[in-house]
């Protein structure tokens, strides 16, 4: 009797051993199990590729994407350059940067044969100067800097679409959102008064602080891209944006409209890059050819309002009439484009913008 007892609590204790040891192995089987499912690490811009898109891929390919953000050019080559490009599969730069990152040898070339969409790309929008064989870049989304117009106040005020509008408005009270970001906005001023010239020395860089010192009483504010807020709000006349935000915010504001300039813009064009660390080159063009089927692309281009860099999605968008308004205006479109110059050092482009701030 007593040996029974006793073997009875022999098997109880081993019971006990054996459940203390499983919670103490279990979090290891789980990350071993998390470690083991493939991911694609990707770095963008947040107002880019929607939830549904991600979760759709990672549902069809079994792929976890995991994000990490970046909201400037700026900042994501500081941190590839701080991380030599380690713990990130694919990138999304603008086509200033591009350039930058193949300088700085942070790109791994694309093998554009694993992609299956190319035939498809807007002719327009490849072999540019920044990539001219297109050998680390494929172009995703584009878009051109304009004016966002509350079209309740321009039927009082006159307005003619030109760049002078936004340094000389032709109305003294109009109110504007200008760009926020220093480098495009010293580069815009800089088009404006100097044309293609591009040797700028002390007295053009004080020129251009001047027009910007000039314009300032007419700033609302320096909002860049949230300048769709003070035309929502009617804060402002006019807004020097990119097409993407007017867009998406005339689906539901009908006092709001986007107006090409006359005689030149700019174009941007936002790109896939591949980190020369990545060590997920497979996933990354897994990943890329799903992004550019014209199914997914269309809905991307529904939620975010961006124009997309091939030409069989525009049959799949027919319920955005000023969308495809803008769309066909920008394709006849029979002035310049222009892509954004890094006409001065950081110091000298930090140093002005400072400056301008705080006068």
């Amino acid at each position: 009797m007593r040996l029974g007892k006793l073997f009875i609590r022999l098997i109880i204790v081993s019971l006990w051993i054996g459940v203390f040891f499983t919670l103490l192995t279990l979090p290891h089987a789980f990350r071993s199990f998390k470690n083991d499912t493939p991911t694609l690490h990707l770095f963008s811009w947040p107002e880019i590729l929607s939830p549904e898109t991600i979760e759709g891929f990672e549902k069809e390919s079994g792929v976890k994407i995991k994000r990490h953000y970046y909201t400037s050019n700026e900042e994501l080559l500081v941190k590839l350059k701080a991380t030599e490009g380690k713990g990130y599969d694919l990138i999304i730069p603008s086509d200033y940067m591009v350039k930058k990152l193949i300088e700085e040898e942070l790109l791994k070339p694309i093998d554009l044969a694993q992609l299956h969409f190319t035939k498809n790309l807007n002719p327009r929008l490849i072999h540019q100067p920044f990539d001219p064989e297109n050998t680390y870049s494929v172009p995703y989304i584009w878009e051109a800097l304009g004016f966002g117009i509350n079209t309740e106040q321009y039927d009082t005020l006159s307005f003619s679409p030109t760049w002078k509008e936004v340094f000389h408005p032709t109305h003294p009270n109009t109110k504007i959102s200008m760009i926020n970001d220093p480098i495009e906005a010293i580069d815009c001023t800089a088009r404006h008064l100097f044309g293609d010239h591009t040797d700028l020395g002390a007295k053009e860089i004080t020129q251009i602080h001047m027009a910007l010192k000039e314009q300032k009483p007419l700033v609302e504010a320096y909002a860049g891209v949230r300048g769709d807020y003070l035309l929502i709000t009617k804060n402002c006349s006019m807004a020097v944006i990119p097409t993407s935000y007017v867009l998406r915010a005339t689906k539901n504001y009908d006092h709001i409209d986007f107006v090409i300039p006359e005689n030149y813009t700019f174009l941007s064009i936002e790109n896939f890059c591949i980190p020369k660390a990545s060590e997920n080159e497979d996933l990354a063009y897994a990943f890329l050819n799903y992004l550019y089927r014209p199914e997914v692309f269309a809905e991307e281009a529904k939620s975010y309002s961006n124009f997309p860099a091939t030409t069989d999605v525009r049959p799949l968008i027919t319920d955005l009439p000023v969308y495809l308004k803008t769309l066909e205006a920008l394709e006849n479109y029979e002035g310049n484009f222009y892509y954004t110059r890094d006409l001065l050092s950081e110091t000298e482009a930090r140093t002005l913008w400072i400056k301008l701030k705080t006068d």
